[in-house]
């Protein structure tokens, strides 16, 4: 009978401690979904009001803006020329559907929607960089890093210009982040996914294949270490 009961017991203790697991990560997955909303929002409107009231223009962007009126004339050529067009697409791909909904002029319609996908990827960015500083720093340091990251004027003013160094921090995180979580887990989809986004934002910028190098040496750290 004694044994019955501590038996019962011990199937109470675990059951309220499996409970007591599942409320923390409960209340973490809606701490990082509060902060992330945070981080999302803020970047939107800061990058809105940069667009709304200033005409942000580079030289590079004036290229890249050429290169992607391209693909619509001859999109083989373009995909073959030396420069990466991976960017160049995404602009193409904006401006496409901005002039689907909207009657814009043809210089602000290139401009608009350049700047958009900027910001766009700019806030996506933001989520991949938000759970790698949260494995390496906790989430609340990682929101406040991130929080004065898209406050800075420079980066705050590049992330809503026609540039392509958010569009390439997004793959790069994005790989960054399901690498990391490859090794982790062991779960090999997740290199998968690593290096499709290491691929992609190769096409933007060829400091993405990184990602693959740190996959290849992972592998053969592995292969090689003592069991």
């Amino acid at each position: 009978m004694d044994k019955t009961q501590q038996e019962r017991r011990n199937s109470k203790t675990r059951g309220h401690s499996r409970d007591v697991v599942r409320n923390e990560h409960r209340a973490a997955g809606a701490r990082d979904k509060l902060h992330i909303a945070l981080l999302l929002t803020i970047s939107l409107g800061l990058g809105i009001y940069i667009i709304a009231t200033t005409v942000l223009m580079t030289q590079d962007g004036a290229l890249y803006i050429r290169t992607a009126q391209n693909f619509g004339q001859d999109p083989i050529g373009t995909i073959n020329s030396e420069l990466p067009v991976g960017y160049q697409f995404l602009i193409f791909i904006s401006h496409s559907v901005t002039t689907f909904f909207s009657q814009s002029s043809f210089v602000y319609g290139w401009l608009y929607s350049d700047q958009g996908i900027s910001l766009l990827c700019r806030a996506l960015s933001l989520v991949p960089l938000y759970f790698i500083g949260k494995l390496l720093v906790g989430p609340r340091r990682s929101f406040w890093g991130l929080l004065i990251l898209i406050l800075l004027p420079y980066p705050a003013t590049f992330g809503s210009d026609v540039i392509r160094d958010w569009p390439h921090i997004l793959f790069l995180a994005t790989g960054l982040l399901f690498l990391i979580q490859g090794v982790r887990t062991g779960k090999w989809w997740m290199f998968a996914v690593a290096g499709l986004a290491a691929g992609l934002g190769q096409t933007i910028r060829p400091e993405c294949a990184q990602i693959i190098i740190y996959g290849i040496l992972w592998l053969l750290i592995s292969l090689f270490r003592p069991r």
